[in-house]
């Protein structure tokens, strides 16, 4: 039951708190970091159900995630033309005349779980002259008319995560979907950004220890010139520099879970642990792969999947531009 672990747990979940969910992360992204970004999307899909939905919605919806059998859920904002820019974002919500009833139009891509997921936490605009403020956000089940996966979507690394492009086409939801009130849509996405932010750093730093651990026991048995690489200030001051830089990244992330767990102001917090993480993931493996050498590049070894799986990380949750827009904003 760890796949949404921060559950409550009268809904069936475990209840962790995001301090011990990063611990989690840490460990299932040394393992798989693809299997770490499926759990993040059923966070994410979940949070602003936690955050802002109805006591039906959660009773409903929450404990389909906490099944013996648990199913996935997926979190649909990015678009093609606004990933960053949410004022680019071409997916509407009308108001039907027939009452309380809305009409979904738009796609959505880039969205983990989107093609297995047994709900949609989806985000829409609602008025294309604020599309921030007229925001709306939706509990979508699966299976509904008018939705539908138009691509699935090959990616370099992260690839156990199933990612697809959605479409909407005259989706009619009811207003018993709706997560929060009138108003309240991108205040919702943006705590749901903010926490996720310092698990996106988690999984980061979780990819780098998994570089780390390898190139420092790969170094300490390669021989050359009679003796093991790690003898060589190269490579031994390059990982004594890689063991700093993971440890001060990780205590960016407890730090921002601390915060949230406390419900202090996390923001900044959480992007210095999102860029701090998915620099180190970069950083570590990309020198693991320098110590390894020519095998470390071959297709199918460790080192070479820890490299594709941590590129992606400077590119979801927000760019590393983002985020040092965002701590700007806050200094």
């Amino acid at each position: 039951n760890l796949l949404t672990p921060t559950i409550p747990r009268e809904f069936g979940g475990k209840g962790l708190d995001y301090f011990t969910t990063a611990l989690v992360l840490e460990e299932l992204s040394a393992g798989c970091a693809g299997l770490a970004a499926v759990v993040t999307a059923n966070i994410h899909a979940a949070s602003p159900i936690i955050l802002g939905g109805t006591a039906r919605q959660k009773e409903a919806f929450l404990p389909r995630l906490t099944h013996p059998r648990p199913n996935l859920a997926a979190f649909a904002l990015t678009e093609s033309a606004s990933g960053s820019d949410i004022g680019a974002m071409q997916s509407f919500a009308i108001p039907l005349k027939s009452g309380d009833q809305w009409l979904v139009n738009g796609a959505k891509d880039y969205i983990i779980n989107g093609g297995v997921a047994e709900f949609i936490s989806l985000f829409a605009a609602t008025d294309p002259k604020n599309k921030r403020g007229g925001m709306m956000a939706f509990v979508v089940p699966s299976g509904l008319p008018g939705m539908a996966v138009t691509a699935v979507r090959n990616k370099m690394g992260i690839r156990y995560a199933h990612t697809v492009r959605l479409e909407f086409t005259g989706l009619k939801l009811g207003g018993d979907y709706v997560i929060g009130r009138p108003g309240s849509a991108y205040l919702l996405l943006m705590q749901t950004f903010d926490r996720g932010r310092s698990l996106a750093g988690a999984i980061g730093v979780g990819i780098a220890r998994a570089a780390f651990e390898y190139a420092l026991k790969y170094s300490k048995e390669r021989i050359q010139f009679g003796q093991p690489v790690y003898l060589n200030q190269g490579v031994s001051f390059t990982l004594a520099e890689l063991a700093t830089k993971i440890e001060a990244a990780r205590m960016l992330v407890w730090k921002a879970c601390w915060l949230i767990d406390r419900d202090l102001d996390y923001t900044m917090a959480s992007s210095m642990a999102k860029m701090a993480g998915s620099r180190m993931a970069v950083e570590a493996a990309s020198a693991a792969m320098e110590i390894c050498g020519g095998m470390g590049y071959l297709t199918g070894h460790p080192v070479e999947k820890y490299l594709r799986d941590a590129r992606v990380l400077p590119l979801i949750e927000g760019t590393d531009n983002i985020q040092k827009a965002v701590i700007a904003s806050l200094l």
